[in-house]
């Protein structure tokens, strides 16, 4: 390492670390003063408990006395004016999955009521959350280490980009959001000036940030512009979001905050801003590999630029397709158990056409989707700009545009298929036209099961099917049944024809309740042509009733799942077929492997580390072929996914997470009869899998570039090939540092906005910071960080060094 790295590295981490340690006092030494309804005045602040106590308790004073079915508790005071008093609590047990039980040692945050004398005895001392934010503290430390380390001085500006977005978001977007500003324009505003921002402090004021820059524009309109589309389409109102056990857009429609909110806006908001960081860094990745290439062969002229530019970001959008979609999966890893759950009730399940089919699985499916078409667009755009940009120099004028590197013609197979290339690849999206108006129709006409000839069911069949209105009478006034309506509401009864199921092609009558007092999302409007799904009551002889229950949605989400092949094979030809392979046999090993092993018991954790690294290898060997930059990737994914785990695992044992931590695992917790769910372990697989996406992306931009950076100039040593691949490296880091914030900042807008502009969650920011959701999104955020950042290196350093590694082994030169 370099005497002046350490000139600068040295400062930052000395300044780090005492920020650090000055935040870590602050937190512990919480302590906030506040007067409830009651008049009566009480601080918030942080316990230590010193013992427990089960049954009956006499505390002080001696009158005072607790018949307790959970644990009497005894706690330090640690914080605030009664800092090393002791107090007494109780931990009641109410028989339900939210019960918890205490551990001598543990830090809690605490409320004690008080008065001019001091403490109130005789009211309840009321327990809160854990303290869990001086180990994410720590993580947050650990992380920008980390960054410094490896990244040097691109590490430093990577880590005030990080800041900048902060200052961006919490500063400029949020209050803009929550001043009524179009969240659609803002969002497009505000990514573009943070993406300016982000390129020009990692990378400085140079070609390569403006290509960058300019690509990753183009990606975001691309993003908006099919969000807004698809938001429209599927009549998304925004509104169906929950937090914890919190249904948290019914409260913002019914708070005094929330009246004026756009919900459908600023859902299409959050999925700009969730696809900003993955598109910010496809155009990073491009731009520099670019770069890299043009410095060690000056010699290459605009078109060679292209070309590598474009030979990295075909292997970047093989891994960056899994970027968003394995995010999002990881987020929700129980929305993917619940078709395979069974419920209290003999038969009762929520089948996929019933969960798809709901707003916020429909919007998740849409966000992944949107944000990867857009990140596939700013590769070509990004290679062009930068071509032009960093290829044409004085010296290279006049080179011949043919590519003269023999390596790039060695493969046989490779030139048989240049050949055919114009008649297999419109073979090929034909084939996909097909294949994807065959799987609607399939689609369309199934039914999801909900329970059938179970003697506990009413019906003999009962099932969630698809329908399309065929007529509606004129609307007819009713009562609304909203307290305090102001409007009437009015029922429409529809004629519909049943398009899949036991009654496919019967028609049959349903009732629609529109009710203005109502929030939108429980509101379906239709008209004569649309489709819906409904649930079918009947028996054998006969249909019993339906009820309406949701939109059609599915049948849109397939034909853009289509767009989005058809735009990956328009752009990345066979590259592009090779990535749409691999990922639906990520999927496919997802779904077939992962999710039944969880639901058979075996530990999840331990499930996703194997998956991941399958994934990797095949996912990999498909997209790039079994060669060098495979086989570095792979090791360094595996790296960086171990590295990952080991800290969720650490972290698990001090954070006291339940696992249940959203409504849908509340839901599974609540009634499911299923014995084998580890709902602990099934969130931290959840994280680690959030992780698999980047670190398949920052690997194969590394080794991809390292690679190109060695056709173009064969004799590099291994030093000189891993300080080209820590330098693509620590630029796509500076970017890649956004991908996963913004990505889990997306699906969280209106979580953001619930904190910073109203009462509707109670208690201070910093205790809300500790609760079980905000710390597991924290801790996926810096485990996958940490986790990422480590890949870099990792892969550099085998990308670099592996020919001597094959040599070493035994191997020759068999993997090109």
């Amino acid at each position: 390492m370099r005497i002046k790295d350490w000139k600068i590295k040295l400062p930052a981490l000395v300044i780090l670390l005492i920020a650090g340690f000055f935040a870590d006092i602050w937190i512990r030494g919480f302590s906030k003063e506040t007067t409830g309804d009651d008049g009566v005045k009480r601080i918030a602040c942080i316990g230590r408990i010193v013992k427990l106590d089960a049954g009956i308790a006499t505390g002080e004073p001696p009158t005072w006395t607790w018949t307790v079915d959970g644990q009497i508790v005894t706690l330090k005071v640690l914080s605030g004016k009664f800092k090393g008093s002791e107090v007494f609590a109780a931990n009641t047990f109410i028989g339900e999955y939210s019960d918890r039980i205490l551990r001598v040692g543990e830090r809690l945050y605490i409320t004690i009521p008080t008065n001019e004398q001091g403490i109130i005895n005789t009211m309840p001392i009321a327990i809160g959350e854990y303290l869990r934010t001086p180990l994410l503290l720590y993580l947050t430390v650990i992380f920008l280490v980390l960054l410094i380390i490896i990244g040097g001085s691109k590490g430093i500006r990577a880590g005030l980009s990080l800041i900048v977005s902060g200052v961006f978001i919490a500063a400029i977007l949020i209050p803009s959001f929550l001043r009524g500003y179009n969240p659609i324009w803002m969002a497009i505003l505000i990514s573009a000036v943070n993406t300016a921002f982000t390129y020009m402090l990692v990378s400085g004021m140079s070609k390569k940030s403006l290509a960058s820059g300019l690509g990753a524009i183009g990606g975001l309109i691309t993003a908006a512009v099919l969000a807004s589309f698809s938001s429209i389409i599927l009549n998304f109102s925004g509104l169906d979001v929950s937090f914890g056990f919190l249904t948290l857009g019914r409260f913002l429609w019914l708070s005094r905050e929330g009246a004026n909110w756009d919900f459908r806006g600023l859902l299409i908001a959050g999925m700009i801003i969730g696809a900003s960081g993955a598109i910010m860094d496809a155009g990073m990745a491009v731009a520099s590999a670019i770069e890299e290439v043009k410095r060690a062969n000056p010699k290459l002229g605009v078109w060679q630029c292209i070309m590598a530019g474009m030979n990295v970001g075909k292997d970047e959008m093989g891994t960056m397709a899994n970027t968003l979609i394995f995010a999002y999966i990881g987020a929700d890893l129980t929305l993917i158990l619940m078709p395979m759950v069974q419920f209290g009730e003999a038969g009762r399940i929520f089948p996929f056409s019933r969960i798809i089919n709901q707003e916020a699985s429909s919007a998740e499916v849409v966000q992944a989707l949107s944000g990867t078409i857009g990140l596939i667009m700013a590769i070509p755009i990004t290679a062009v700009i930068a071509g032009f940009l960093i290829g044409k120099t004085k010296e290279t004028e006049d080179v011949d545009l043919k590519f003269e590197n023999k390596e790039h013609n060695k493969s046989f197979l490779s030139s048989k298929l240049s050949t055919l290339n114009f008649l297999i690849i419109p073979v090929i999206m034909i084939i996909l036209i097909i294949g994807i108006q065959l799987t609607y129709s399939v689609i369309r006409h199934t039914s999801g099961m909900r329970a059938e000839g179970s003697e506990e069911s009413e019906f003999a069949v009962s099932k969630y099917t698809r329908a399309r209105v065929l007529e509606k009478n004129a609307p007819i006034e009713t009562p609304s049944n909203v307290p305090y309506a102001r409007e009437p509401a009015y029922n429409e009864i529809l004629k519909v024809k049943i398009l899949g199921g036991d009654y496919k092609g019967q028609e049959a009558l349903v009732q629609n309740i529109i009710d203005p007092n109502r929030m939108p999302l429980y509101n379906i409007k239709v008209k004569p042509g649309s489709e819906i799904l409904i649930k079918v009551d009947g028996t054998n002889e006969g249909i019993y009733q339906t009820i309406m229950r949701d939109y059609s949605r599915d049948g849109f989400l397939i034909y853009l799942v289509g767009l989005f092949l058809l735009i990956m094979v328009i752009i990345g030809r066979f590259q592009g077929i090779r990535t749409a392979l691999a990922l639906g046999l990520s999927i496919f090993v997802v779904l077939r492997v992962m999710i039944p092993g969880i639901m058979a018991g075996y530990n999840p954790v331990l499930l996703v580390i194997g998956v991941c690294g399958i994934i990797a290898f095949v996912s990999l060997a498909i997209i790039t072929g079994f060669n060098r930059k495979m086989g570095a990737a792979t090791i360094g994914i595996l790296g960086g996914v171990i590295v990952a785990s080991v800290i969720v695992l650490y972290s698990d044992s001090k954070l006291h997470f339940t696992g249940i931590s959203s409504s849908r695992s509340a839901i599974v917790a609540m009634f499911t009869v299923s014995q084998n769910l580890d709902f602990k372990n099934i969130l931290m697989a959840g994280i680690l899998m959030g992780l698999l996406g980047t670190a398949m992306d920052a690997a194969i931009a590394v080794s991809s570039a390292i690679r190109e950076v060695r056709k173009a100039n064969p004799k590099m040593t291994v030093k000189q090939l891993l300080n080209a691949g820590m330098n693509v490296g620590t630029d796509v880091l500076g970017t890649m540092a956004n991908t996963l914030i913004f990505a889990y900042l997306g699906l969280r807008i209106l979580l953001v906005m619930t904190l910073a502009g109203t009462t509707i969650i109670s208690g201070s920011k910093i205790e809300i910071m500790s609760t079980e959701t905000v710390s597991a999104e924290i801790l996926r955020l810096l485990a996958g960080s940490i986790g990422l950042v480590l890949t870099i290196p990792i892969t550099a350093l085998v990308a670099a060094s592996w020919d001597r590694i094959i040599n070493f082994l035994g191997f020759g030169r068999r993997l090109s």
